[in-house]
């Protein structure tokens, strides 16, 4: 009768063969496991990924540094006879252009790749996908999300940012899903595809 049975791990089980189901389930480590089948990507792959992405990005925002930066220099001294230092109007404007607009490509970056290939290429390189809880795939909204929630909550506040940084990554450890702060806000998960 299907009121004596229960659900274990994804079976019907009946009362009297629940002791030894439960403990080829516990043997086989299948307890933990996602519904899905999924194997989630845990800190130190998800932290390789973001290295890899670093590498990726801070590669050429060095080439353009290198060459734009003494050109800029050049560009804000004041004309005269002697050379003047440079002028701080300038090179301030010039800074935050330069923050924003590397800001603004890794977003485009980062929301991009999740939003048309489901991670970014360090992800892809460490063989992870981002994904829904439950299955489907990643909306724009969803992809905006997560770029905010890491790089600006999470990462970008000044001194708050160790903290939630930490917070986050004790949360990956300990989570069963291995959901960080950014994941759980966004409903998202981390897998190996």
């Amino acid at each position: 009768m299907h009121s004596d049975l229960v659900q274990i791990a994804g079976n019907w089980v009946c009362a009297d063969c629940k002791p030894a189901f439960l403990s080829r389930v516990m043997a086989s480590g299948a307890a933990g496991a996602s519904p899905l089948g999924w194997r989630y990507g845990g800190f130190w792959i998800r932290f390789a990924a973001r290295f890899i992405d670093g590498l990726i990005f801070i590669v050429p925002i060095l080439i353009l540094v290198a060459l734009f930066i003494p050109n800029l220099i050049r560009a804000g001294t004041r004309a005269g006879s002697p050379p003047s230092p440079p002028n701080p109007m300038f090179a301030g404007f010039g800074l935050i252009t330069f923050f924003l607009v590397s800001f603004l490509a890794g977003g485009c970056y980062e929301i991009l790749m999740l939003k048309y290939r489901s991670g970014t290429l360090g992800k892809m390189a460490c063989g992870l996908e981002v994904v829904r809880s439950d299955g489907r795939s990643l909306s724009w909204g969803v992809c905006f999300g997560r770029f905010f929630m890491w790089n600006v909550v999470t990462n970008g506040i000044p001194y708050i940012n160790w903290i939630l940084m930490l917070v986050s990554s004790i949360m990956l450890g300990v989570d069963s899903e291995k959901r960080a702060l950014h994941d759980r806000v966004c409903d998202t998960r981390v897998i190996y595809k």
